[in-house]
């Protein structure tokens, strides 16, 4: 399919498979992404989200189904796995439990190092990928990794990650346990990648993110594909949703409370100036 970077069909995972603690995951998911693409992942906990994420970069191979990345079949044994994981960055839940080097500047330039760079132009990708994440080069290349907040280490997992270039970036819960102000932060800098044309496939609990990001949700129950399609499409079905155990955005119930009173507001408005525009509208209509 042109212009389709990630595609799985049919994909079943069971942990444990064989035994008595046999535990399935993920059950049919059919699934694709196409090239600059954001796809958002959502699901209660369990729901087969962050076991999605890893048949994408072969951490987890497909048990039954097929998983193809930039063309490749990750199902093939003679699919070269180092190479998809220099094409799929995957951060973690926890991207800053990756850092493991004193200094910042060695460990963003952990991954490129191993893949051959050295002098400038390791220098060069380092400071490419810390400044694409919204830190300065020059003031946090020798800083201490144990000195950073917590914003700070998240930042600089995910510049360890982006210093292979990956054409594709699956995250897990990226802004989870940051306060406020570094979530913003962090959301702005995804948005960035975004609008540079990076992929990126994001797995989160948190409906703000999603409304803000991504193009595509897909909604995960039990490891099926629950519910598809643009995320106004996909909110606007909060009945089914809640039946899932998941909420809506913020701006979503503020729009759906506000049309309980008489006001008529639309429930397809996903960020605050739309918000504004459609409360404007619908009061100066009464």
């Amino acid at each position: 399919m042109s212009g389709t970077l990630i595609e799985v069909q049919g994909l079943c995972h069971t942990y444990m498979a064989g035994t008595p603690l046999a535990q399935p995951s993920l059950r049919g998911i059919e699934l694709s992404v196409d090239e600059g693409q954001v796809a958002a992942l959502i699901g209660a906990t369990g729901s087969g989200k962050s076991t999605l994420l890893q048949h994408l970069n072969g951490l987890l191979r497909p048990q039954q189904g097929r998983v193809w990345v930039s063309g490749h079949d990750l199902g093939d044994p003679r699919t070269d796995l180092r190479r998809i994981r220099r094409l799929v960055g995957l951060v973690f839940q926890r991207p800053e439990d990756q850092l493991f080097e004193t200094y910042v500047g060695d460990d963003v330039a952990y991954g490129p190092r191993q893949a051959g760079l050295r002098g400038t132009e390791l220098r060069e990708r380092v400071r490419w990928a810390v400044g694409l994440v919204g830190l300065d080069f020059e003031r946090y290349k020798d800083r201490l990794v144990g000195t950073l907040s917590g914003g700070e280490r998240r930042k600089a997992g995910l510049a360890g990650v982006l210093a292979l270039r990956p054409s594709i970036l699956l995250l897990d819960e990226p802004t989870a346990g940051l306060d406020p102000a570094a979530r913003s932060d962090l959301l702005a800098q995804l948005s960035v990648l975004h609008q540079q044309g990076m992929t990126m496939l994001i797995a989160t609990h948190n409906m703000d993110d999603v409304a803000a990001l991504a193009d595509v949700v897909y909604v995960l129950e039990e490891g099926r594909i629950a519910l598809r399609g643009r995320p106004r499409e996909v909110f606007a079905q909060a009945g089914a949703l809640e039946a899932l155990g998941l909420s809506v955005p913020s701006v979503v119930s503020i729009m759906a409370a506000l049309r309980a009173t008489g006001l008529a507001v639309p429930l397809s408005v996903l960020t605050l100036d739309e918000a504004e525009v459609a409360i404007l509208a619908a009061v100066c209509g009464l």
